[in-house]
């Protein structure tokens, strides 16, 4: 897979506009999502009907990439990892992934693993199959954002990657791709990456035919684990050009499978 990296970074405004125009551009566009969404959110990226199963489980520890001296005080988001339990809730229920944002090579940022089942026992095993459609839904917490430079709206797309593995030990990763022709805003710039469409629209939606497709596996591969990777300065994002107090990267509220089959043996 050839990865894009957009390393111009041309969106960045040479004039900024004064705050009361952003304001007012901002609120305009958020009322455009909740009444009728972005516009197209492009190819597999676009979300639909709620998945049937959500994660019910956080594997092991995740790798968060937390800046040095952050408390749970002062950012809670990087420390809640019960956050990715269950449906989407909304925009605080979430869990911040984190990434370097002056590494010395583009690198990818923090992660975390979950398994499927009842949110509400987390004893419950299944895993994701490939079924009719798309099979996986991530739900990060995109929000309208306006780029003052190319003059688009969109989204604040903070991206993650996705694998999916049926043992926890050998991971496949479903194949993404950016159009760097594509602003940072633009939801089809992203394809097969998380963190793009908005929870309202169904979120960011895959389909696991695409990792059988490219990594050879037998079409009956099985989804019990799914990592979530924050694009970290490997993948250029709206999030990565946000001036935030901390460098929060993708935020997760939530991960949900279409199509599942019981896996009752299955650990942890």
């Amino acid at each position: 897979m050839n990865r894009a990296f957009n390393t111009s970074r041309p969106w960045l405004p040479a004039v900024t506009p004064p705050p009361y125009l952003l304001l007012a551009v901002l609120l305009a566009v958020m009322a455009v999502l909740v009444l009728g969404g972005c516009g197209d959110g492009g190819g597999q990226n676009s979300g639909g009907t709620n998945p049937g199963v959500y994660a019910n489980r956080v594997i092991g520890t995740p790798n968060f990439i937390v800046p040095a001296g952050v408390t749970a005080e002062q950012w809670p988001y990087f420390f809640q990892t019960s956050a990715v339990i269950g449906p989407p809730l909304g925009t605080f229920d979430v869990l911040s992934l984190g990434y370097d944002p002056l590494p010395l090579t583009p690198t990818l940022g923090g992660n975390v693993t979950v398994g499927l089942g009842d949110h509400n026992d987390s004893t419950d095993r299944v895993c994701a199959i490939d079924g009719e459609g798309v099979d996986l839904a991530v739900f990060e917490n995109p929000f309208a954002a306006y780029d003052a430079g190319s003059e688009l709206t969109g989204t604040n797309s903070e991206v993650v990657t996705i694998e999916v593995s049926e043992d926890n030990t050998d991971w496949y990763h479903i194949p993404w791709s950016v159009d760097t022709n594509r602003g940072l805003v633009e939801p089809q710039r992203y394809t097969n990456l998380g963190g793009v469409i908005p929870i309202s629209e169904g979120g960011d939606v895959f389909d696991l035919a695409d990792a059988i497709a490219y990594h050879g596996l037998p079409a009956d591969f099985q989804a019990c684990y799914i990592r979530l990777t924050d694009g970290g300065t490997a993948i250029d994002d709206y999030g990565n050009f946000q001036t935030d107090q901390f460098k929060s990267g993708a935020d997760i509220d939530a991960v949900g499978a279409f199509h599942v089959t019981p896996s009752s043996g299955l650990t942890p």
